[in-house]
């Protein structure tokens, strides 16, 4: 993972900087001319001109969009023009009142007066109802389609980028940017724009402490998302291979530097919480302040006649209610600024102009291609590796219609080229030519439909089987073809791919769904079918990259006859570590440090008796004996179709086994993750997250008492106020000295409010991001200690993971920090100001109450509405992010097979869906909130009525009326604005019940369980006893059956046999990834149920088919699995015992070079000898190698194989193999079949059998005569 260390990041050793110190001078003085520069840093360089925020979001605005947002905006203005108009009303009731009182009206016109204001009252709230329901409908409407667009276009600017661009970020940011960032925009368009325009046009004031506190809040914001983003990275990293972290123990060292950038994040976020507390804490003092000093400015003005009681009221009401307004609207500026950080860092990379981009139009397209390709002398080096040159000075000729294979040591430059032919990358000099035409002048996306390619590690798309190979018609003249002559073409392909027998052996036939990566198949069943989409469309160019490399020897014989006849006609270049698969190749190429040491056709080379005789020596296997049985007679195989019905039943059987495993875990957990838990459950799980802030809250709450109780209390102060203005002109002296009085106790609960707001503010920012920090640190936590099983399931991918952790642990702050902290100062202000209400005026009280409940009643019910569009929209918002996760992270096979568009259009309709589905509850939600906030008029229009009575028959007094009605309508707005969270609350429901089924699914094999044997050294025997493994509650498929092994200590045993028989799954139950359905296995006489799991597992290295490597040094990556403290001596012998330390040393930074996100720096065959190092840094008692040899060249092979030899002398080594040659010397070979251990014997006495393991033998041969 990122930057992942056993301790702080430092520089070289002295021992690995001595020892490196001659092969890096080589490359110290590597010179690059400037042209050669500037290729480079254009394949890396970001955006040369960026959008504002707003130019970004009208540029995402379609016109539709833009018409709504303009009648939003005025519904919305309008909206919230209907309180000044009501604070306009109430200042002519004040003037009726005082009239009255004084006696200059009458009974009889002083409620005439009062009815007329009161139907106005009626009438702003039907227009406001109309107004807030317009605006609410529109501005999420448009939001949610706005967002989409950013959604799309960022995904069309990631397929539009050049590969280098992707080595500078890491595997989570693209998900974190279409997930986190995008919700962010949306949250800043939606409700909150509309709260905001309603509260901006009821109060212009505090300008300068939200601009200033709202430019800290953008700093500190900005710095979160981007600290987040780096550790969202590591977690994909993590979880994506669950295996590595799993087998090497390393779930705490993965969760511990997550736990890095979120801490950052964490320090970032507390900082933007403090600056909108202090923001939030300076307005509503100010707000106080601004009562004092209008009521004395005021009453100065009154008594000299320059203003009336009607215009004092006024100002004075339209500013109580305003600053409710903008105080509501406060918390809300959080979601503004974090809409426009994280527009910031989306528009970035839209706006990067991509110097190889698939996307654009220009460029020649051939009418004929006939296939010649040359590379003139051509110059290469990797963007991130500027001081490696990978080809230097290269010129080759692949001649149209025929096969060049090309052959050497991992690293010297044979993938290069065909990532150079595909233009992923431009060479920094030199050019390559199709048919005389360079490639850079020609249409790319047109380029690459030109060409076939099957990479070493094929990719798979969550999708059918028949959906699989489709792809590969994407872009060519049959992409449109009929549904019969497409499923013809499939099926052609396949039959020629050597995958049709197997596909229609399943249940399902080509409608098969191979899982997330294609994990519902084997690895040789995924190659075949990526040659069967790579050859699917016909195209004139077919690049093997290790075609073969993960078939087994009797698939890959079929295979490569299927591949020789698909080359036919083709210009056909083949990678190739086995010799065996390019003897008939046209031309062999023989490559070394980028360059070309021979060339020519098998027999040629071998008649040199140079570079190439050497390889196929090292590759012939060394049985003698075989020959001279083989003598006697032939097997019979010959003939056969090495994907047999043995095979082919093992591949049914793996795919029954695997998909109905997926359909009973589905069944099993529906349970655990389809329960719904109640909102006091999700509130007491929320705050047992963070079990520590006791505290803070209690902090919080005391300071949300003080800041609520604030409006309460001036409620008295207005009234005296008012009470003393409505003196007769006699009693001015009284009045200025009543005003001047209450005028200083507005300062003084100006300063309270001020130490409230900043008190609770303060107290739940820090506690909301210490809640968000915990529960994306135990959540991390939970999920790499999950049951592998759980990692191949639907809903379970490591992009639903990730999605999790981001989103569902950032939308739970809806129950704390802001939001818990706003909510509590508006119910403290409802519940202060009833009571207060009562004790001064019971009867009006009670009366205005009433409408109360029926504003309560309708914010419960738009907060189910929301919820249950913020359920539906999780579901759509999870299959998409899903969606996007798997193209993007798969950029190089999207590339290959110009998905890019297909891949967009695909993405639109899932983002459709989800918008049209939303409909229907934004209508419902909208009008419920709509009437809340319209229900605060007819409120007031029932206190003046209701009011005037009691005042006309002597039982209130001017005093009594304003306490009641300041303290209700505050308290009445307060109930409606408590509803303007529903969206908030209704997130951190789902993502509080999202974590919490996270924390509650069981786990059965759970390696943080402290109990069992735990012992310093293991002797190292292994044992089966009649052990049967099957998936949960599918009792008639078995992958294993009554299996009995034995491995001695220091024994070396082999596991070979057909795809699907079970090799791989003994393994996993050494590892303990799973247990037995029956029987036991046991090491050292001890079930390995018995053992401390994370003790067990120290004492055993796995080294599997594909590496996974690290976003980090190589270094890193090689301490990853060691336990305790490592020497730079131990780490350099590991080195050079997988023969990688040479390489190391070629670098120019050594072991400090930066190996990218999934080892993606480095080619197939480094990667494995990375991770061979780092298992014999670990120095296990038992070493599992799951094909460990597989993508590393012959002569690496032989080293390493050598090396591995070596390393298992002493030690217990169980090794699986396709290839015999690099298991002939264990001390015992297991031969499975259909689960079941068919021979067993070393490797003379098999052959002596001629039974399955002489077959396998004779196939893998190569020809001595040749």
């Amino acid at each position: 993972m990122a930057d992942r260390t056993i301790e702080s990041p430092r520089a070289p050793t002295r021992v690995e900087d001595e020892r490196c110190s001659n092969s890096q001078a080589s490359h110290a003085g590597l010179n690059l001319g400037e042209d050669e520069k500037a290729i480079l840093d254009r394949q890396t360089a970001g955006p040369t001109t960026y959008l504002s925020s707003a130019r970004f979001l009208l540029s995402c605005t379609s016109k539709v969009d833009g018409v709504i947002l303009v009648i939003s905006s005025i519904a919305a203005i309008v909206g919230g023009v209907a309180t000044p108009l009501a604070m306009l009303l109430l200042g002519r009731i004040g003037q009726s009142f005082r009239g009255y009182f004084v006696g200059d009206t009458d009974l009889s016109e002083f409620n005439s007066q009062v009815h007329q204001i009161c139907l106005f009252y009626v009438y702003v709230a039907v227009g406001a109802f109309v107004a807030i329901y317009i605006a609410t409908v529109g501005f999420t409407m448009a939001g949610e389609h706005i967002a989409q667009q950013i959604r799309e276009k960022y995904m069309a600017a990631i397929f539009r980028q050049n590969i280098a661009y992707f080595e500078g970020i890491g595997v989570g940011e693209i998900n974190t940017r279409l997930t986190v960032d995008t919700n962010l925009i949306q949250d800043a368009i939606t409700g909150k724009a509309s709260l905001t325009l309603s509260a901006i046009a009821t109060l212009v004031l505090i300008v300068g402490s939200m601009t200033v506190g709202a430019a800290f809040m953008v700093k500190y914001t900005k710095r979160a998302l981007s600290a987040y983003s780096r550790g969202a990275s590591v977690a994909e990293e993590a979880i994506s291979s669950i295996e590595t972290v799993t087998a090497f123990s390393i779930q705490r060292r993965s969760v511990n530097e997550y736990e890095k950038h979120i801490a950052a994040a964490r320090l970032s976020g507390l900082h933007s919480g403090v600056a909108l507390a202090v923001m939030m804490a300076i307005m509503n003092g100010v707000i106080f302040w601004s009562y004092g000093l209008a009521f004395w400015q005021g009453s100065r003005w009154m008594v000299h006649d320059q203003i009336s009681l009607s215009a004092i009221i006024t100002i004075l009401f339209a500013t109580i209610t305003g600053a409710f307004a903008l105080g509501n609207v406060s918390p809300h500026t959080q979601a503004f600024v974090s809409g426009v950080t994280a527009t910031n860092k989306i528009s970035q990379t839209i706006c990067r102009a991509s110097p190889i981009d698939p996307s654009n139009s220009a460029g020649e397209k051939l009418s004929v291609v006939e296939g010649t390709i040359e590379l003139r002398n051509l110059r290469h080096a990797y963007p991130s590796r500027p001081g490696v040159l990978v080809l230097d000075g290269l010129d080759l000729h692949f001649p149209a219609g025929k096969m060049t294979a090309l052959v050497g040591p991992s690293g010297c430059g044979k993938s290069t080229i065909v990532g150079l032919l595909e233009r992923l990358y431009d060479p920094i000099s030199g050019n390559i030519y199709l048919d005389g035409h360079n490639i850079t002048d020609l249409n790319l996306s047109w380029l690459r439909q030109q060409i076939g390619l099957v990479s070493q590690e094929p990719t798979l798309f969550s999708t059918t089987i028949f959906e699989n190979i489709r792809y590969g018609l994407i872009g060519t003249q049959y992409e449109h073809a009929s549904l019969k002559e497409i499923e013809h073409l499939i099926e052609q392909s396949s039959k020629t791919a050597n995958a049709y027998d197997f596909i229609m052996a399943l249940p399902e036939g080509f409608q098969t769904h191979v899982g997330d990566q294609g994990a519902l198949l084997s690895g040789g069943q995924k190659q075949r079918i990526a040659i069967a989409r790579a050859i699917v469309g016909e195209p004139r160019i077919l690049l093997l990259d290790e075609a073969t490399s993960a078939l087994d020897v009797k698939a890959e014989r079929a295979v490569q006859k299927a591949l020789d006849h698909a080359a036919r006609g083709r210009t056909t270049i083949v990678i190739a570590h086995r010799l065996s698969t390019i003897t008939a190749a046209d031309n062999i190429v023989v490559m070394s440090a980028g360059r070309v040491v021979e060339q020519g056709t098998h027999h040629e080379l071998l008649a040199k008796q140079s570079v190439y005789h050497e390889l196929v020596k090292q590759q012939t296997i060394q049985a003698k004996r075989a020959a001279s049985i083989d003598q006697h007679g032939d097997v019979g195989l010959q003939d056969q179709d090495p994907d047999d019905l043995l095979e082919a039943g093992n591949e049914k059987n793996q795919i029954n086994i695997l998909a109905d495993s997926e359909k009973a875990t589905m069944h099993q957990s529906h349970d655990v993750i389809t329960k719904k838990d109640s909102t006091w459950a999700l509130i007491k799980f929320v705050f047992q997250l963070h079990k520590d802030g006791l505290y803070p809250i209690m902090g919080g709450l005391f300071f949300s008492l003080i800041a609520g109780a604030s409006h309460p209390t001036q409620a008295i102060f207005l009234a005296k106020i008012i009470q003393a203005l409505s003196l007769k002109p006699a009693m001015y002296t009284v009045l200025r000295h009543d005003v001047n009085y209450w005028c200083w106790m507005y300062l003084m609960i100006g300063f309270t409010t001020v130490i409230g707001w900043l008190g609770q503010g303060v107290c739940f920012a820090y506690y909301s991001q210490r809640l968000i920090y915990y529960a994306r640190k135990k959540g991390l936590d939970t999920i790499v200690h999950q049951d592998i099983g759980q990692f191949f399931l639907p809903g379970s991918s490591s992009a639903t993971f990730t999605t999790l952790l981001s989103t569902s642990a950032t939308h739970i702050q809806g129950l704390s920090g802001v939001t818990l902290g706003t909510l509590l100062v508006i119910l403290t202000t409802l519940i202060a100001g009833f009571v207060l209400a009562v004790a001064i005026g019971w009867k009006l009280a009670l009366v205005c109450t009433c409408t109360v409940p029926i504003q309560l009643g309708c914010g419960i019910l738009r907060l189910k509405c929301v919820a249950i569009l913020e359920g539906h929209s999780k579901k759509v918002s999870e299959a998409s992010a899903a969606y996007a996760r798997e193209y993007s992270t798969s950029i190089r096979t999207v590339a290959a097979l110009t998905l890019e568009r297909f891949v967009q259009g695909k993405y639109h309709d899932i983002m459709e869906e989800q918008r049209r589905k939303s409909l229907l509850q934004i209508s419902q939600s909208s009008i419920l909130y709509a009437a809340s906030q319209s229900l605060n008029f007819l409120c007031a229009a029932l206190a003046f009525w209701y009011g005037s009575r009691l005042i006309s028959t002597d039982h209130y007094s001017m005093f009594q009326f304003f306490v009641c009605y300041t303290t209700i309508i505050v308290g009445a707005y307060s109930a409606g604005a408590i509803f303007s969270f529903a969206p908030d609350i209704g997130k951190a429901k789902s993502g509080a019940q999202d974590m919490k089924h996270l924390f509650d699914r069981p786990v059965r094999i759970d390696a943080r369980q402290e109990g069992g044997i735990s012992v310093p050294r293991i002797g190292g025997s292994i044992q089966f006893q009649n052990v049967s493994f099957r998936y949960p509650n599918r009792p008639e498929h078995l992958i294993l059956e009554d299996v009995n092994l034995t491995v001695q200590p220091g024994q070396y045993v082999a596991l070979v046999g057909a795809s699907g028989s079970g090799k791989s799954t003994i393994v996993s139950l050494i590892e303990r990834f799973y247990d037995p359905e029956s029987g036991v296995v046991m090491v050292d006489d001890i079930d390995v149920k018995a053992w401390n799991l994370r003790d067990y597992r120290s004492h055993l290295a796995l080294v599997g088919q594909s590496p996974a490597l690290y976003d980090g040094t190589i270094r890193d990556n090689i301490l990853l699995g060691a336990e305790g403290e490592v020497s730079d001596e131990a780490v350099v012998q590991a080195c050079k015992d997988a023969n990688i330390y040479d390489f190391v040393c070629s670098l120019p930074d050594g072991f400090a070079t930066v190996v990218g996100a999934r080892g993606a720096m480095l080619s197939g065959g480094q990667k494995q000898r990375i991770a061979i190092a780092r298992a014999l840094l670990r120095n296990p008692r038992i070493l599992l190698l799951d094909e460990a040899t597989s993508a590393l060249d012959s002569e690496s092979e032989k080293i390493v194989q050598e090396a591995l030899d070596a390393a298992a002398r002493g030690r217990t080594t169980v090794a699986v193999a396709h290839r015999i040659s690099t298991v002939q010397n264990a001390d015992c070979i297991y031969v499975l079949e259909r689960g079941h251990i068919v021979e067993q014997g070393t490797h003379q006495s098999l052959l002596e059998l001629r039974g399955r393991y002489y077959e396998l033998v004779q196939i893998q041969s190569l020809d001595q005569a040749s």
